[in-house]
């Protein structure tokens, strides 16, 4: 089958691009075009696919591209869509509205966190499961005994000095650890930082593997640090971020990106932690991989039986009568 999806792809984010790896082994044997979320959906090569998929990571946050018009889109492409792991990071009534009238068209919606169903609305085809990443979670490594691998997020007014004070009174060797590369990305605040560490130019587990303990200001970056069986501590104030901690009882975790001291005064409490928080970290991985791939193969399965239903593209009545037409460009 051929099937479209859409999400933040191409855009050199460690996060995303796992979620494009995962997503292509959980379809193993299907042809997939990756294409972005925030442009209008193009109908026309839609139907020419036999499915569709929203997702997955934190693509509800505003109400154009995909999430313009969707019921219509949705009708004229003809096929079977569903959203993918998907969460909330902000809403509009106008936005909710569209993703009701969504739910009742889709094929199913799966939310990463319950608290973004919530912001939606209970549906009997919506249901919470984990990221798309914990389908396929990385290895868990040997745990060295110092070191800690960081990642701060680019983002306007990082209080870069106060950061770099801070991170450098630590009683541990730091390993740059960017996870975003796009136009300087995290690496740029990262060689700030830790001026005196190399500061890789791809995205690499081996900081991660090297280090006892992560410091993140990515969600992906907490995530992949669990799915090492590394400590993990938050630095973001995000709402994914802050969700996914809380579910899994580690909402003690985290300081405010403007407030690195924070980090200096929690410090010793977290490194007391790491040996408890290691064993956490690998439940937390075990429960999740299952969890997922238990709330989610029978959707997938859904999805791809609907799909096997259609008729091929070519022998598709609306379609046929569009190409005898030449109106397939302007609809």
């Amino acid at each position: 089958m051929n099937i479209a999806i859409f999400g933040w792809y191409h855009h050199r984010n460690a996060g995303d691009d796992r979620i494009q790896q995962c997503l292509t082994r959980w379809l193993d044997g299907h042809t997939l075009a990756f294409l972005p979320a925030g442009r209008r959906p193009p109908i026309r090569l839609l139907r020419t696919c036999d499915a569709a998929i929203l997702g997955g990571g934190g693509l509800i946050m505003g109400e154009g591209g995909m999430f313009r018009h969707m019921a219509r889109w949705i009708r004229s492409a003809g096929i079977p869509v569903a959203l993918a792991g998907v969460s909330v990071e902000a809403i509009t009534p106008a936005l909710r509205r569209e993703l009701r009238e969504f739910l009742d068209r889709c094929c199913f919606a799966w939310f990463r966190d319950r608290e973004s169903l919530e912001a939606v609305g209970e549906h009997p085809k919506a249901f919470v499961a984990p990221d798309l990443t914990w389908l396929y979670p990385y290895p868990a490594a040997p745990l060295p005994p110092e070191g800690v691998a960081v990642c701060l997020r680019k983002q306007r007014g990082l209080p870069l000095d106060a950061w770099r004070r801070v991170l450098a009174q630590l009683d541990q060797p730091l390993h740059p650890w960017p996870l975003y590369f796009e136009q300087g990305g995290d690496a740029g605040v990262l060689a700030s930082v830790i001026p005196d560490r190399p500061v890789p130019e791809e995205f690499d587990l081996e900081p991660a593997r090297r280090a006892a303990a992560v410091v993140s200001g990515r969600f992906h970056g907490i995530v992949f640090a669990l799915q090492l069986g590394r400590p993990a501590l938050a630095v973001s104030s995000l709402p994914k971020t802050r969700r996914f901690l809380a579910e899994q009882g580690l909402g003690a975790w985290t300081v405010a990106e403007d407030r690195p001291q924070e980090l200096g005064e929690r410090w010793r409490s977290f490194v007391d932690a790491w040996p408890r928080l290691s064993e956490e970290a690998l439940r937390i991985r075990s429960r999740l991989h299952d969890e997922v791939r238990t709330r989610t193969g029978a959707a997938r399965d859904r999805l791809l039986a609907v799909a096997a239903e259609l008729p091929p593209p070519s022998r598709r009545w609306g379609n046929r009568v569009r190409e005898m037409l030449d109106l397939g460009s302007l609809f």
